[in-house]
């Protein structure tokens, strides 16, 4: 007991030499701009936030959907698989709902990933083209990705079409893995990328 309160002690005259120490520091006027700087970045952060939460809410909602399912789980003792839809075209992907069923704390999301969460709990946002695609989301929205690259004004309906033959090529062509590695270097996917069936 006797050396937790003189430990106590020690910490509370070093935290006041400390507090003397910031105070004449903070006189100086370096100091003190950056301090001001520090202050400014802080908002300018802040506000980039703001801005980056509103265009992304926007994008999720003015999004014509192109959906695609990808496997959440497979329960082996009840043989019932789990799947959510994704956006081939925005991204958004109902893996967050699963991800916030399991551990209810928001802080576990990526701010992406809370603004996701957010779009799909406050409004209705499974519009779209539905497809029957069963497809890795990450893989999905890089073959989208490059689709729009080549052809900029396609319509959904064409790029949809494109997808599937696209996905059918990757799937049907047996091809080496340093052939796959540079399919994925191509599409943007990493090097290691595995799932393609």
């Amino acid at each position: 007991m006797d050396t937790e309160k003189e430990e106590y002690e020690r910490i509370t005259l070093e935290r006041k030499l400390v507090s003397e120490e910031i105070k004449k520091i903070s006189e100086n006027d370096i100091v003190k701009r950056y301090f001001e700087l520090c202050k400014r970045n802080n908002q300018l952060t802040n506000a980039q936030k703001e801005l980056y939460t509103d265009i992304k809410s926007d994008e999720y909602l003015d999004c014509n959907h192109i959906w695609v399912t990808e496997f959440k789980d497979y329960d082996a003792y009840e043989g019932r698989t789990e799947t959510y839809c994704g956006c081939i075209k925005c991204g958004l992907d109902e893996k967050v709902l699963y991800l916030m069923e399991y551990n209810p704390d928001y802080r576990c999301l990526t701010l992406d990933q809370q603004i996701m969460y957010d779009v799909m709990q406050n409004n209705h946002y499974y519009g779209g083209i539905h497809t029957d695609i069963v497809c890795n989301l990450e893989l999905a929205k890089a073959i989208y990705k490059r689709i729009n690259e080549v052809h900029p004004n396609i319509s959904d309906q064409l790029a949809r079409k494109y997808f599937e033959i696209a996905l059918n090529n990757i799937r049907t062509k047996e091809v080496s893995e340093e052939r796959k590695e540079s399919r994925a270097k191509r599409l943007s996917l990493s090097p290691n990328f595995k799932k393609w069936k």
